[in-house]
Formats: structure tokens, C-alpha cells, sequence
């Protein structure tokens, strides 16, 4: 990772809006992508991928595509069943659990965000302690086992876009 910090986001909404301000405030340069080709175009010079989509075509696959790539930073958002949903497709398309490894899913520092702009700075958070080289593993959604909104009744958290 050099001087120039490059932020991959893939997917667009609520969360995409807030994040891309925020990384562009520490002076890193954000790509947003919403489609393989925008993902493929700018995977090459990204430090980090964070995926916002929910959409089956391009989510598992940036994932895929960022982790092969060996990107230093690779996160995603969603519920733990949409992570199971992704997880299970890496797996079956040429991923190890080793590969896993490397994936922050659900993507962020637990801080109880909720809003988009919270869940960006949540987000920017865990990008810039894995930069720093934090130990980050205590404070990630992706290392707590159970709900990610626990207040919510199961089913009822909805997701602010992408």
C-alpha cells in the first residue's frame, strides 16, 4: 500500500453516499462500482474493497475477485444470512476457508452503528485499523457471534440500501 489509498465500493445507496465523502476527507481516493466491469476496472489499484451490493451478480464475485487479487482489505455488508449465502457460493466456486480467512463479513468496527453515515464511519474504522496494522479482531462485527442488530427482532433489521 503506498501513499495513495484507493477504496473499491462496491455498490451504491445510502451507505455508498456516506463512505465515499469519508474516505475522500483522509485524502484517500474512492471508486464506486456497481457492475463486474466497474468492480474489474478498478480492483487493480484498490487497498480496499468494501461490498455494500446485496445483488447475487456482483457481491460474491468482487468478493472473490478482491480476495484472489490479495487485496489488504476486503469487508462486506449484510446479514449473517446473507453472508452464509455468499460464503457458501465462494466456497463452491473455487475458494478455500483459508481464503475466507481474509474477509471481514459483516464488514466494520462494533460500534452499534445504524444509520448510513454511522455505518460508514464504522466501516472506515476497521479499513483504517487493518492500515495500521490494530488488532481489530475484539471490536469486529465480522469476530461477534450472534445478531447484528440485537434489539431488532430476527428478520426485522433492514438494510439502509445497496
Amino acid at each position: 500500500m503506498g501513499d495513495e489509498v484507493s477504496v473499491l465500493v462496491v455498490g451504491d445507496g445510502p451507505v455508498s453516499g456516506a463512505l465515499r465523502p469519508m474516505v475522500e476527507a483522509l485524502g484517500w481516493v474512492a471508486h464506486v462500482a456497481t457492475d463486474a466491469e466497474g468492480v474489474t476496472e478498478a480492483l487493480p489499484t484498490a487497498d480496499a474493497v468494501v461490498v455494500l451490493s446485496h445483488h447475487e451478480g456482483i457481491d460474491a464475485p468482487a468478493i472473490k475477485e478482491a480476495l484472489a487479487a490479495g487485496t489488504p482489505y476486503v469487508g462486506a455488508m449484510g446479514s449473517r444470512r446473507t453472508q452464509t449465502r455468499r460464503r457458501e457460493w465462494l466456497l463452491g466456486n473455487g475458494l478455500s476457508e483459508d481464503d475466507l480467512g481474509a474477509l471481514r463479513a459483516p464488514v466494520g468496527l462494533d460500534i452499534g452503528a445504524d444509520t448510513p453515515g454511522e455505518i460508514a464511519i464504522s466501516i472506515l474504522a476497521e479499513v483504517v485499523a487493518v492500515r495500521r496494522g490494530s488488532d481489530v479482531a475484539v471490536g469486529s462485527i465480522s469476530e461477534r457471534d450472534g445478531a447484528i442488530h440485537p434489539d431488532a427482532a430476527p428478520g426485522t433489521a433492514t438494510c439502509p440500501g445497496g
